[in-house]
């Protein structure tokens, strides 16, 4: 195993004198030999002279290593420390952000109640002069109005991406008609489209869906009235297709179009096309709705559309377990004309003086006859005064010493149980909601819009004249 062996004549015989040394030697060589090709020599190892030389070098070796380990602890640990804090600074973020979601959410009842008061004043102006356009009055009004409705839709879409980003709706999945919904988008919309100079259909389905009815409704009328506001002139089409398991609700307008690079952007809160700002007015939010409440739905939302061609905006629902047949063909029947209401008999219950005072001017203005109250109590008195059996009720949800439930609830046992009623409430909730609709009770949120209110009142006075 030497580096370089004996030769035939140097290897020691057995019992030789030279034996003992040759092997001493030969040893020495191989080890030395080897030493060198591991980088250490066996003088070096056994020499006294290199022993200081050797304590240095293990003890610097040790103490690199420890130095390292050390090192790797302390990164360790830093790292450690650094996510923590990451994490502990995110979660006071994401409290802080929903903290203010919440108050948003919460303060929606004291945010709106006197915007919905100006609104009800204003519209009572702008119908009045409608009547009588004469002055300079007439155009300081109509814009005043505007500025009022602008700031309505502004602070009404801000309080529902506040609760949709919350969590705060939740879908309550049920089966019902698509055509329940459409019905009443197309009472609410058709005015509107129509001082547009549009022409809006709907084509009926009697088809049924799975879905939450009242987020739905709010995503189509986000659709609907998008379609209509950047419309300067043609029609709107709102119609139902099957598509396998589900249907897809189409809207299509022959609008300003929209370019396929921006079809993603327009679902971004506050982001607006150049042509479409020049258009209407708006900031834009009502897709961004649309965007959220389909997330929460899980109900997938499409868009076609070439600038200078009009859009197609649809939504896929789940069709319904119970539906066998396709849709049944209906012919179209030409919107009706508003009903007047005139000597419609309503009571009106509000605890805010300034709202109960626009109430009263605004169903005035429209003929009817109004009586109002600011609690229960004082809403019989006046009933009783007048001789007067109320046809429909609208009554505030947050009243002083009761709600609006319990006060039209007591008024149905004196006036009937199929007496027609309104809820008029800035409070959202789901529960209150859903209170409203076990006593069989519509809900208009605050701030009322009255052309809202005056399509409920009309198809209602329809239905009992029908009924009657």
């Amino acid at each position: 195993y030497c580096e370089e062996p004996l030769g035939r004549d140097e290897y020691p015989a057995f019992g030789d004198s030279r034996s003992a040394a040759a092997a001493v030697f030969a040893f020495y060589r191989f080890w030395d030999s080897y030493a060198s090709r591991m980088h250490f020599s066996w003088a070096d190892e056994h020499n006294p002279l290199e022993a200081p030389n050797r304590f240095v070098r293990r003890a610097m070796e040790k103490e690199n290593k420890s130095t390292r380990a050390k090192a790797r602890r302390e990164r360790t640990e830093e790292l450690v420390r650094l996510n923590a804090e990451l994490a502990r600074a995110k979660s006071e973020a994401d409290d802080a952000n929903l903290s203010k979601t919440r108050f948003l959410a919460a303060a929606s009842h004291d945010i709106l109640q006197p915007l919905n008061a100006a609104r009800l004043y204003a519209t009572t102006l702008v119908e009045r002069i409608d009547k009588d356009p004469v002055g300079k009055e007439t155009e300081l009004v109509r814009n005043m109005d505007a500025s009022l409705e602008a700031v309505e839709e502004i602070l009404t879409a801000l309080l529902e991406i506040s609760r949709l980003d919350a969590g705060a709706m939740k879908p309550e999945l049920s089966v019902f008609r698509i055509d329940d919904i459409l019905g009443q988008l197309k009472i609410e919309l058709t005015p509107l489209a129509r001082e547009q100079g549009l022409r809006v259909d709907f084509v009926p389905s009697s088809l049924s869906v799975r879905s939450d009815r009242r987020l739905l409704r709010r995503l189509l009328q986000n659709l609907i009235s998008n379609a209509i506001k950047y419309t300067v002139k043609g029609r709107v089409l709102v119609g139902v297709r099957r598509r396998g398991e589900d249907i897809e609700v189409q809207v299509l307008d022959t609008g300003l179009g929209i370019p396929e690079s921006q079809q993603k952007a327009i679902f971004r809160e506050f982001e607006r096309l150049a042509a479409a700002a020049k258009t209407a007015r708006g900031l834009g939010l009502g897709l961004s709705i649309v965007e959220r409440i389909s997330r929460v739905l899980d109900h997938r939302i499409r868009v076609r559309s070439k600038p200078a061609h009009g859009s197609l905006f649809s939504v896929l629902v789940p069709l319904s377990a119970a539906n066998a047949a396709a849709a049944e063909s209906m012919g179209e029947a030409p919107p009706a004309p508003p009903t007047p209401l005139s000597g419609l008999h309503v009571l009106a219950i509000d605890n805010e003086p300034r709202i109960l005072a626009g109430m009263n001017h605004l169903l005035m203005g429209w003929g009817c006859v109004v009586t109002v109250g600011a609690d229960l109590a004082e809403a019989r008195a006046a009933l009783e005064t007048r001789g007067i059996t109320p046809e429909v009720i609208i009554a505030d949800y947050h009243l002083d010493d009761s709600d609006g439930i319990s006060a039209i609830a007591a008024l149905r046992e004196a006036y009937g149980a199929d007496l027609p009623a309104i809820l008029a409430t800035a409070d959202r909730s789901p529960e209150v909601r859903d209170l409203a609709a076990s006593h069989n009770i519509r809900v208009l949120n605050k701030p009322l819009r009255p052309a809202a209110l005056r399509a409920l009142l009309s198809q209602w006075r329809v239905t009992r004249g029908a009924a009657e």
